[in-house]
């Protein structure tokens, strides 16, 4: 008896040692493997973006922020454990409206975490809640919410599924806007079924910083919906309208129209086109800054028809003689010709590249072309002439409203712009824009007397009538360009780009306002079909801005380089162009 009760007593000693010594392996010997194959059976780890940052306009109002929406992820492994892929695919199929052979695809794969179905409905995400399966979660994800509308959107540009920007401002700017990478862990029942979660870090130190932009929210919502009206009234292939602030470069709006024209494109920036007349201001601003032409003098207008090599130059109104006045305001091709011959090729080929034309404008946008211009040393017989009058030529609408504001500035070509600053999470400013001073491209003297000249295109006999505006003297220029036919190597009146650039007020320009309709279908002129578009934006933005029809006696005179950028306008940026 004694010998059976030590028998036992050792027995039980020997399983208590070997108990002790398996918890000894568990607690302190293989700790951290027992631990994290722990973790995996009741945790699963799901890699989250911080929130992107949000875009602003330049009165601190959203154009972009954030909406959360449900989505459906998966952890396969744990699901085929205890679920056919096949048979749940035929359930969630009609419910996540994604092909059966897709979603069983997904479920069998051989991983730990699997995105079913991004941006799910309310209904979908409701229906999943109250039909859980083992292995399936619902997490949060952001969307991109435009509280403005789409007015904006080709500026602003999108986003992947992976919500990295892959267009306009979305796409240049990612490096800021992108969330920070973390981590969220869901703490899974021994069913899979997910009833708790916690992230790694704070979503605030994970968000993306803000982008505030130049872009008026109100004036970018008129203009894009006044330009739509315009391209589907005349049938058109689409179109541009900028506004811009001269003194600073900062862009005030930008909206285009591409139905037409093929998609991925901003027409604003990347359209290179012929601009026809409005690039008599070029020819006219090289003539007076070099004193090559005088505005008193008369120009032969050979009554309409001006023979040069290789053919004809015609005008529409045929004139005996005209000025400079004159041949701006009646746009005579005949007479700023004239012009060009008195500049010469070489001169009028170092205005066309110190106004910006061939060379991007460096704007913080991406996508933007540089244009076309070729050195004298491959023009023709032929070329100074059609240069004159905006041919043989290559712009965009950016560079023309950049150029023509520094015709309304007092000479200075500004850099243009999109964003102003950056702020990170806490608020504190990353990154703030100055005004940027390219270069002088003409005096201050040159600036008002081509200033004077352009009122004429808008009064009465001119070629702009239909920009006036009640109460306020517009400097502008129309711009009817014909669209090249390589078939018969000629220029075709059938297909035209017409626009309209106006300065307004003519006295102390604020605001320098294009307009530009791609082929309409209708036979139609700068004066007719962009003019009017311009002058409906152009009065939308003069009650926006309170921008008055006279003169201010405090306002400085616009000769002075150290001018202090035109708060009134909208430029957020107080500090002096220099």
């Amino acid at each position: 008896m004694k010998t059976r009760t030590q028998i036992v007593v050792l027995c039980v000693m020997v399983g208590f040692l070997a108990v002790s010594l398996r918890l000894m392996n568990i607690q302190f010997l293989n700790r951290s493997l027992y631990q994290t194959a722990s973790l995996k059976e009741h945790q699963r780890f799901l890699q989250i973006h911080g929130e992107r940052g949000t875009i602003l306009d330049r009165q601190d109002h959203f154009l972009v922020s954030n909406q959360e929406v449900p989505s459906l992820v998966a952890d396969p492994i744990l699901f085929r454990t205890r679920l056919s892929p096949k048979n749940v695919s035929a359930r969630l199929s009609p419910i996540l409206k994604v092909s059966r052979a897709k979603l069983e695809h997904l479920l069998r794969k051989h991983s730990h975490f699997v995105w079913i179905r991004h941006g799910l409905t309310k209904g979908q995400a409701e229906w999943i809640r109250s039909h859980p399966f083992p292995g399936l979660f619902l997490t949060a994800e952001e969307k991109r919410f435009y509280p403005e509308g789409l007015s904006s959107h080709s500026v602003l540009g999108s986003t992947g599924t992976d919500n990295s920007g892959v267009s306009g401002l979305e796409k240049r700017y990612d490096g800021f806007l992108s969330g920070r990478r973390g981590g969220r862990i869901l703490e899974v029942s021994a069913r899979g079924r997910s009833y708790f979660s916690r992230d790694q870090v704070s979503p605030k130190g994970l968000q993306g910083d803000t982008v505030y932009t130049t872009l008026d929210g109100r004036i970018q919502r008129y203009a894009q919906n006044t330009l739509d009206e315009q391209v589907s009234a005349f049938d058109a292939e689409g179109g541009v309208v900028l506004v811009m602030d001269p003194w600073s470069g900062a862009i005030l709006a930008m909206a285009t129209n591409n139905r037409r024209m093929g998609g991925g494109v901003n027409p604003a920036t990347s359209m290179v086109y012929e601009p026809g007349s409005v690039f008599k201001l070029v020819t006219a601003s090289a003539a007076l800054n070099e004193h090559r032409v005088t505005t008193e003098e008369r120009f032969d207008g050979h009554n309409g028809v001006f023979y040069i090599p290789g053919g004809a130059l015609h005008d529409d109104e045929p004139s005996q003689s005209l000025t400079l006045a004159q041949i701006l305001a009646k746009s005579s091709n005949i007479g700023i010709s004239q012009v060009a011959l008195r500049v010469g090729p070489s001169l009028f080929y170092k205005y066309i590249q110190s106004f910006g034309f061939g060379q991007k404008t460096g704007l913080d946008f991406p996508g933007e072309s540089a244009g076309i211009v070729h050195p004298p040393s491959r023009w023709s017989h032929r070329s100074i002439y059609s240069l004159a009058m905006g041919q043989e030529v290559g712009v965009t609408p950016l560079q023309i409203v950049t150029a023509v504001s520094a015709i309304a500035n007092g000479g200075h070509l500004m850099q243009p712009y999109l964003v102003r600053k950056i702020t990170d999470a806490e608020g504190h400013t990353i990154f703030r824009r100055k005004p940027r001073l390219v270069r002088r491209v003409i005096t201050a003297e040159t600036s008002r007397t081509l200033l004077d000249l352009m009122r004429n295109v808008v009064a009465p006999g001119g070629t702009g009538v239909k920009a006036t505006i009640d109460g306020y003297d517009i400097a502008g220029k129309t711009g009817t360009a014909q669209v090249y036919d390589p078939s018969k190597h000629a220029y075709t009146r059938k297909q035209t780009i017409d626009s309209f650039v106006g300065v307004l007020p003519a006295d102390h320009p604020s605001l320098v306002i294009l307009a530009v309709v791609v082929k309409p279908r209708k036979i139609s002129w700068g004066g007719t079909v962009a003019a009017p578009l311009f002058r409906k934006v152009a009065e939308m933005a003069l009650v926006r801005f309170r921008i008055p029809s006279e003169k201010q006696p405090e306002r400085k005179d616009h000769s002075s380089v150290d001018r202090v950028v035109d708060r009134r306008v909208g430029s957020d940026i107080s500090e002096n162009i220099k």
